[in-house]
């Protein structure tokens, strides 16, 4: 069986499904008070069980993954969402019944705005209604606090608080009919290291409880009913996947350099304050992407100075002297903020999204560059801009960072002076003209995700043209080389904070093209690290060279594959 890998690594053990059971609303009910007393009840012991999961989250997962269930409670106290309950009950619906019905419309709506990101809100809002109808109807869930052995966990879609209320350690992988690779049972996947694969078409009607299964959480490959050769040699390869990890991790102390001792910068992309330990853990040499707008989505009043203050201070003190790239907001497009009330736009990638929104909400932008230089005392905070698509935009941008140190000045509150300002070039434009940008800037920083999708007209949500989304794309390596090019013309530094700068395929390649800096998920740091060490400079330029005459994706990734065996570079498998 196949399905969408979300989360890397191999595993093979016994599966438990998590049945769905179908919900019998009862036929008699009590009086509306005593219906919408029912209704109260349940909400306030769902929210707290979510709170105290929320709690147990944050200890075994970390404070990002416990954001996920903080959502969880400020919907179960959304007036928005209880007071239709409530009208509903007062027609003479029953409470469980009621919150079918009401959260079902909200639930819709949320599906017909045909966007990945909006469509797994969907799923934490079926999470919550069904949370509230088991409580009021007194249905009891299934116990995996306290699991015997490594086990599978098989589901039509494994919820966040499923998740949380799991006994992690023995959890080997999550496979899922429905999700995608923005859900939070994804997120929270790929944070604990733990394999998982989404989209598994006729999942429940094929596994069983009780099955030997192994899987693939990279290439989403899921292998049922093996025989004892083919077992054996799928365990060999998970000890042979444990030994690479320990190996990874010895490199995690060491500088990224390569056979003939050139070094390069690696460092880690975060998106809260917590996940700066993990960038150190792994090696990272410094924060290459902070996305700042998770202090935004995760909160449902917009976050003021002094809470972004903190969280800027927080991982500029963690990372001492090491760079700490802060991206501006970068709301719009797939990230809705509910405190900005944004309308819904036919084609939001292409809309009001980034600085664009920013010049619209200067309030906002002025809120968020104060507190960024109030914090620039404790680290070496570095300042990015994102979505830039002329130079009207990043002149603005830059002024607007101006008269936020003047202000501050005249409030004789300090900052550091010299704070590097960069721009993320993710739209065909700048990577076109990054000589002219790079005179106004101190680095640059590739967002391969966006300058794909933007150089393919392809949108990277949308499933029924994935096979068309590829950074292999041969237009798309040229704009990186021009990006670089036009980098070292004016002597910035040039980096990367797109997925492209953790694939192992790309690395020569980017070497080749001279790529000075990686920013990726910590958890790819140590394998980057290992590549780079077995890797020539010198042969990553004639690399290059041959590769940007190439006219297909297909012709360009089977070479990058082909240069690690012709080299002899451990990978004949890979």
């Amino acid at each position: 069986m196949h399905g969408y890998g979300v989360s890397k690594g191999l595993c093979y053990a016994k599966v438990l499904v998590l049945n769905e059971e179908a919900v019998v609303f009862p036929v008699e009910i009590g009086s509306p008070e005593e219906e919408e007393k029912k209704f109260l009840d349940a909400q306030a012991a769902v929210l707290e069980e979510t709170i105290r999961l929320r709690d147990r989250t944050n200890e075994t997962a970390g404070e990002n993954a416990a954001d996920i269930l903080d959502v969880h409670c400020s919907l179960l106290k959304d007036g928005g969402l209880i007071n239709p309950i409530k009208e509903e009950i007062a027609k003479q619906t029953g409470a469980a019944l009621a919150v079918e019905r009401v959260m079902n419309e909200v639930i819709e709506q949320f599906e017909a705005m045909e966007n990945e990101y909006f469509a797994q809100r969907a799923l934490d809002l079926k999470d919550i209604k069904d949370s509230l109808i088991r409580k009021i109807l007194d249905i009891e869930k299934a116990d995996i606090s306290s699991l015997p052995e490594p086990t599978i966990i098989a589901g039509r879609d494994i919820t966040p608080s499923t998740t949380a209320g799991m006994d992690l350690k023995m959890v080997s992988g999550l496979l899922m009919e429905l999700g995608g690779s923005t859900s939070h049972t994804a997120i929270l996947a790929r944070t604990l290291d733990i394999p998982a694969v989404v989209g598994v078409k006729d999942l429940l009607s094929t596994v069983k409880t009780g099955d030997m299964v192994g899987f693939d959480g990279e290439t989403g490959e899921i292998f049922l009913g093996m025989n004892e050769e083919e077992i054996e040699a799928l365990k060999i390869k998970i000890v042979k996947q444990e030994k690479e990890r320990s190996k990874w991790d010895m490199l995690s102390g060491r500088p990224a350099v390569t056979d003939d001792g050139k070094r390069f910068e690696i460092y880690g992309n975060i998106g809260t304050p917590e996940d700066a330990e993990k960038v150190l853990d792994r090696g990272g040499e410094g924060i290459g992407l902070f996305r700042s707008e998770f202090l935004y989505l995760s909160s449902k009043s917009l976050p003021d100075e002094e809470k972004q203050y903190e969280a800027y201070r927080k991982v500029l003190e963690k990372m001492g002297e090491k760079p700490v790239i802060v991206r501006t907001l970068d709301i719009g497009g797939d990230k809705d903020v509910p405190a900005l009330r944004l309308s819904k736009e036919a084609n939001p990638f292409l809309g009001l999204r980034a600085l664009r929104l920013c010049r619209q909400e200067e309030e906002v932008f002025h809120t968020q560059l104060r507190a960024l230089l109030k914090a620039s005392l404790y680290g070496n905070l570095k300042i990015m801009f994102p979505m830039v698509s002329s130079m009207e935009e990043l002149l603005w941008a830059k002024e607007k960072l101006k008269q936020c140190q003047d202000e501050l000045r005249a409030e004789k509150i300090p900052y550091k002076e010299k704070i590097e300002i960069g721009i993320m070039v993710e739209i065909p434009a700048v990577a076109v003209m990054a000589e002219c940008f790079s005179k106004e800037c101190d680095f640059f920083s590739i967002g391969t995700n966006d300058l794909t999708q933007y150089t393919l007209a392809v949108d990277r949500g949308n499933e029924k043209v994935a096979d068309l989304y590829t950074y292999y794309h041969p237009a798309v390596i040229k704009l990186i080389k021009m990006a670089i090019e036009g980098a070292h013309k004016n002597n910035i530094m040039c980096g990367m904070c797109g997925e492209a700068a953790g694939d192992p395929k790309m690395i020569p390649l980017l070497i080749g093209m001279g790529l000075d800096e990686y920013s990726m998920a910590a958890s790819a740091i140590p394998e980057v690290k290992k590549w780079m060490s077995r890797l020539n400079t010198e042969k990553c330029k004639e690399l290059a060279e041959q590769i940007l005459k190439l006219n297909k994706a297909t012709e360009v990734e089977g070479m990058l594959c082909k240069f690690y065996i012709q080299n002899n570079i451990e990978a004949k498998e890979r």
